[in-house]
């Protein structure tokens, strides 16, 4: 398996003291390689629901030659609402099918208890909710418009799984990459990793309201893997 086509956990809050952007739905479209090698794709879209919520969407699928070996398919949803200035999520679904091992789970978000719960299987499970907690697909959306904010402290509190995390990243760099848009003028930031078993870099398009362009991760062994965006829609180039 592609570390389960690894990026699905890598597109893996402090205080709300800025002006929060308007959503705009959009469909990017990425590709996904090992080493050099072509062998998924994602697709993610921010949508608005008929009760007036959002929706954030991620489908991962093997593609080409790495399709005869690995048949994993991953879909996540995140429903979420605007809260304080900043996205709250709702309700979580994340579906696995196709590989070795499936695996299916739907968290709840109950701000008015403070609490997150799985209910969905045979393991019930629940944990307190940290403020501005973030499940693991859109804590995505928020650092894009964190960074369109203006915000410096780059830290999410999350929800993967049955696992409370905290991710932070740091901007380290400006920089120009060749895209198949065409060249793009990027943020470049890294996430701040307790261990040096690896390395994770995001470069993020300000024309294209910070949307990831690049993701890339580079295991301590040699191995890399990452996502480059090959198509939107929604975001024109600014």
């Amino acid at each position: 398996m592609i570390k389960n086509i690894f990026i699905t956990a890598l597109f893996l809050c402090g205080a709300q003291a800025y002006a929060a952007p308007a959503p705009k739905p959009f469909t990017a479209y990425y590709t996904v390689s090992v080493g050099n090698i072509a062998a998924g794709e994602i697709r993610r879209s921010l949508s608005v629901t008929e009760q007036g919520q959002f929706m954030y969407e991620s489908e991962t699928k093997s593609s080409g030659l790495a399709a005869l070996f690995v048949k994993d398919h991953i879909i996540e949803r995140s429903v979420w609402r605007y809260k304080n200035q900043a996205p709250q999520p709702l309700h979580f679904q994340y579906r696995k099918t196709g590989g070795k091992k499936e695996r299916k789970y739907t968290l709840s978000f109950d701000w008015t208890q403070g609490v997150v719960k799985d209910e969905s299987g045979a393991d019930p499970w629940q944990a307190r909710l940290d403020k501005g907690a973030q499940d693991r697909l859109l804590y995505q959306l928020t650092l894009m418009y964190d960074l369109q904010s203006g915000r410096t402290e780059l830290a999410y509190p999350l929800v993967d799984g049955h696992k409370l995390r905290n991710y932070r990243f740091q901007k380290v760099a400006e920089e120009t990459l060749e895209t198949p848009l065409g060249p793009l003028k990027t943020v470049k930031l890294s996430r701040i990793l307790e261990s040096d078993e690896k390395t994770v870099t995001l470069w993020c398009a300000p024309s294209l309201d910070y949307l990831p362009v690049r993701i890339e991760q580079n295991e301590k062994d040699g191995d890399r893997f990452s996502a480059t965006l090959r198509a939107v829609e929604g975001l024109p180039v600014k």
